[in-house]
């Protein structure tokens, strides 16, 4: 799997392998750097078939052509990530990537194709870092920062739930991110920080951590974790009765670590987002999503299959505003400030021309230990994400057309 792999969404396989279309043009390659091993694999197959679904509704077609997408995985592995950018630009002659899930694949990706001038589309990274110090003026991010999924996850706890937390944070840049704003709304608000712990990636036994945030009589458990060590906390959490305690509150859950979850496992406040239930939209595109991927990890429209559809639709509506998709200054300015009319959702996705951040919303949900089916949470808030982004004090870079200029 850490080759090539060819997609073949609704054109022939022929057409695909590099014949030309019946306009006489190329296919246009798409390369997807996604996690096809490891900590996030389960995310990357969710988001690639979000692309392969968003393909489905334009058609097969951007601009009239077939699209082709090269998949290459990064293995969640920085290093391993940017080899695979590189790969891509030079041999497969990519001009537009997209794909990410962990937010230093994110940034490595993003390196390689501010050096090499192609546009990235970082689909599943959230860590703040992406549109401020490490932003560049060929990189967009589709999924919400952390800023704003972060605060609105502790503006809900705040308001609803107590003023005296704890921290369990996954001990890299996304993580920090996550509590880092969490924090902020904290301090901000008057309430009381008791303690903190840190855990690496690959943390899969929380028994010590655990046994600390039980006694440590906070109010609040505030938690910013991800992946497969993920799951392992849910279940642990419920094993050890920290519901019993306090209530958990995520600055960013994913419905496919959830989902297979047992009822008395599934308790928390969750920051998510995307919620299949926001709009009839979503919910429709998550029995279409079903019915396309009946072996998919979650059966709904989740943050990783919802981002990858975004970007798509991104390319495909900034294509139609720039007339082309092989200049990839012209699609890169064509994109900024770019309403997102197709995704989804009752209001356009706009694109922060100066941070490149695609804005949309932010749900907050509630886990449902009675529910049955699909309804393993239900949908309590619903933010607009630039309420909670960073400003431009907080965040001053400006990597747009017009700054370049």
């Amino acid at each position: 799997m850490k080759g090539t792999v060819i997609i073949c969404m609704l054109a022939l396989c022929s057409l695909l392998a590099g014949a030309q279309t019946a306009t006489g043009e190329e296919p246009i390659k798409i390369g997807v750097v996604s996690p096809v091993s490891g900590n996030y694999g389960d995310h990357g197959a969710l988001e690639r078939a979000g692309m392969e679904m968003a393909l489905k509704d334009l058609g097969g077609k951007i601009l009239g052509r077939s699209v082709e997408l090269v998949v290459l995985d990064s293995e969640s592995n920085p290093d391993a990530a940017a080899r695979r950018a590189r790969s891509l630009i030079e041999k497969d002659g990519v001009k537009i990537l997209m794909g990410g899930v962990s937010s230093s694949v994110g940034m490595a990706v993003g390196a390689v194709a501010s050096e090499r001038q192609a546009l990235y589309i970082c689909t599943n990274g959230n860590s703040d870092e992406l549109t401020s110090s490490k932003a560049n003026h060929y990189q967009f991010r589709a999924g919400a920062s952390m800023a704003a999924l972060g605060r609105a996850a502790a503006t809900y706890a705040i308001n609803n739930l107590g003023k005296k937390w704890f921290f369990l944070t996954h001990d890299y840049s996304w993580g920090l991110s996550g509590t880092r704003w969490a924090r902020d709304v904290l301090k901000k608000s008057g309430g009381t920080e008791v303690g903190e712990v840190k855990v690496p990636m690959g943390t899969r036994d929380f028994s010590s951590q655990l046994l600390q945030i039980r006694n440590s009589g906070a109010e609040v458990l505030m938690i910013t974790c991800a992946g497969f060590d993920n799951v392992a906390l849910l279940k642990q959490m419920a094993e050890y009765k920290i519901y019993d305690k306090m209530k958990v509150v995520y600055t960013l859950m994913e419905y496919v670590d959830m989902y297979p979850l047992k009822p008395e496992e599934r308790q928390a406040y969750c920051a998510v987002e995307v919620s299949w239930n926001e709009t009839k939209k979503l919910e429709a595109a998550s029995k279409k999503f079903a019915e396309l991927f009946p072996k998919a990890a979650a059966p709904v429209i989740d943050n990783g299959n919802y981002n990858g559809y975004v970007a798509i639709m991104m390319v495909a509506e900034a294509a139609k505003k720039a007339g082309t998709v092989d200049d990839v200054e012209k699609l890169v300015c064509a994109m900024e400030g770019l309403k997102i009319e197709n995704n989804l959702r009752d209001t356009p996705s706009v694109v922060d021309a100066r941070t490149h951040q695609v804005l949309s919303n932010v749900d907050m949900v509630k886990a449902n230990p009675k529910g049955t089916g699909l309804n393993i949470w239900n949908l309590e808030k619903v933010y607009p994400a630039s309420d909670f982004d960073m400003t431009k004090e907080e965040n001053p870079i400006d990597v747009s057309c017009s700054a370049k200029k």
